[in-house]
């Protein structure tokens, strides 16, 4: 193999799967960090996989090195430790939200790895809750960590808070126990029909019975792959919402273990499996690498569609969580790595928006704060200036600074986030404001969305103002050194194309509530006040119902352009 065509891939055997760990440029080194590898007890194997990119960019695999062992599979599990724990569960019913199962996913991830259960499957079942009491003491490390947490800066007892949950935590498997002597049936063809079913037996407990059944069903498959599979065949079969929604937050729970590496299969980076993360959540990944494609392919269609909300959200906060980590985005070349960030920055903005708003804003300057040689404030506001310059225009700068007045940086920073915005008052015309290879509709969205984030900011008012006012007045130029509302309205054309045209335009969200809208606006009101309007409008037409039909969509499009 040519080295400088080929990457590669050191892998660990974990739960009898092979999961990526590392990548590098060379295969001796790789055969030797392989090695490294299996001095701890705990790894079941390693293996090195040569991956070849030939020129017509087909990609090549080649496995160089494989080696396996016995494990030492005594030494007792931990809990993962986190930095806040929401939400504050005061009734049973809190236990079982998504946000709890988060934390649970969180907090238990080497348990739950290592029974493949996911938090729904543990909750509705005693057994499983029975196991996990048991075990290493984790249950209780984990009650101190949320009490903790929950109880700091405030006038609860850790204590207290102790004991509130231990409280829930006891009347949960009260109730997990009396339902494993019910006769429940097995889950049917369709979750819908599922719920039907629980619904005869007490109408009251449907949801949590049927996710009861489901819960023991997903129990049967001995592999995250396995269990995602099941999942999405029964949500692409369903059309009830309800039904649709419960199925989303196991899909959710799933997607928060280690199965998303073999969902994205094998990446040379961590940039690149961030962005692939966000092509994920849109429902757009490339399968080609990924090691269930069958699945991933039917797991892609279901982002597309919007099914999953609440799985995207857990995808893109995973992809986030990568982002504002310290693990190198390209650990096989440092070098490489102000390259990937500016990638995973490319991929998180989209026409007048950033993906993920202030998640993604906090995400990328701590990332950036990673590239300044400053620590502190200095360092987190060289942070700011330099992901802001980052970005391709002023309009995805303002958009990015905006967003991050939503965020903790605020707190000491809002200043330096002001400062910053002042580059805004440069552009004069919408070519320094937006890229200039973007068309003219993305040019209005970059501008537009720019004014909207910054409207929504929590900028001081004063400012906000000044921004959006000057936005506005770049759009408005734009308007008419562009000629653009002339071209929609050509007086040679019907004047029911005239006038659909310029509503459609002023519908279209390419412009923000001002001067530049306003003005588009004006122009329509100008056509709707020429006498007998409605009459030329339906000129043409000879058939009176379709006429009418014609008008009344017309006016469904005025009251939808905001023009009552």
């Amino acid at each position: 193999m040519i080295a400088d065509q080929a990457e590669y891939e050191i892998q660990v055997l974990r739960n009898d799967r092979w999961a990526t760990e590392a990548t590098r440029n060379g295969e001796v080194g790789a055969k030797q960090y392989a090695n490294e590898l299996l001095r701890d007890k705990n790894c079941a194997g390693t293996r090195v996989i040569g991956n070849k990119v030939n020129r017509d960019g087909s990609l090549e695999e080649r496995v160089l090195f494989e080696r396996k062992q016995s494990v030492n599979d005594d030494k007792p599990l931990q809990i993962n430790s986190v930095k806040t724990a929401s939400p504050h569960c005061t009734k049973v019913r809190d236990l079982f939200s998504l946000e709890s199962r988060t934390l649970m996913n969180r907090i238990f991830r080497s348990y739950l790895e290592k029974v493949v259960l996911t938090p729904t499957e543990i909750l509705h079942n005693h057994r499983e809750i029975e196991r996990l009491n048991d075990k290493d003491s984790l249950v209780q490390s984990a009650v101190s960590l949320v009490a903790k947490l929950q109880t700091a800066s405030t006038e609860q007892s850790l204590s207290d808070r102790q004991d509130e949950i231990y409280s829930l935590l006891d009347k949960m498997e009260a109730r997990a126990l009396q339902v494993e002597s019910m006769d429940l049936p097995d889950l049917n063809r369709l979750f819908s029909m599922t719920l039907a079913d629980v619904a005869k037996i007490d109408e009251n407990a449907a949801d949590y019975l049927a996710m009861t059944v489901l819960a023991r069903a997903l129990g049967d498959y001995p592999s995250w792959i396995e269990k995602l599979d099941k999942l999405c065949k029964l949500i692409s079969a369903e059309t009830q919402p309800v039904a649709i929604s419960l199925l989303d937050t196991v899909i959710a729970d799933v997607l928060s273990a280690n199965v998303i590496q073999e969902i994205l299969g094998w990446k040379r980076s961590l940039g690149r499996a961030i962005i692939s993360m966000l092509d994920l959540a849109d429902g757009h990944l490339d399968t080609d690498k990924s090691e269930a494609k069958d699945m991933v392919a039917q797991l892609n269609q279901l982002f597309r569609n919007g099914a999953l909300p609440v799985s995207r959200q857990v995808v893109v906060d995973r992809a986030l969580r990568q982002l504002k980590s310290t693990a190198p985005l390209y650990q096989a070349d440092p070098a490489k790595e102000l390259e990937e960030f500016q990638l995973v920055l490319a991929r998180l903005l989209e026409p007048g928006r950033i993906v993920a708003g202030a998640q993604a804003a906090e995400a990328l300057t701590e990332r950036g704060a990673q590239f300044v040689e400053q620590g502190g404030a200095t360092g987190r506001k060289a942070a700011i200036h330099a992901t802001a310059n980052a970005l391709p225009d002023k309009a995805r700068s303002v958009m990015y600074l905006a967003e991050l007045t939503h965020t903790e940086f605020a707190n000491d920073h809002t200043a330096d986030i002001v400062e910053q915005l002042d580059v805004v008052y440069s552009a004069r015309v919408i070519d320094e404001l937006c890229r200039q290879s973007l068309s003219k509709k993305d040019r209005m969205v970059a501008a537009t969305g720019a004014f909207n984030v910054t409207r929504n900011s929590a900028l001081p008012e004063t400012v906000k103002q000044k921004i959006t006012d000057h936005i506005d007045q770049v759009l408005e130029r734009y308007l008419i050194d562009e000629d653009i509302i002339n071209k929609f309205d050509r007086p040679e054309d019907h004047i029911r194309d005239r006038a659909v045209r310029l509503v459609k335009f002023c519908g279209a969200g390419v412009l923000p509530d001002g001067k530049a809208l306003a003005l588009a606006r004006g122009r329509v009101v100008k056509l709707l006040r020429q006498p007998n309007f409605d009459v030329n409008f339906v000129e043409g037409i000879d058939e009176p119902a379709r006429a009418e039909k014609t008008l009344r969509e017309f006016h469904k499009l005025l009251i939808r352009a905001g023009i009552g």
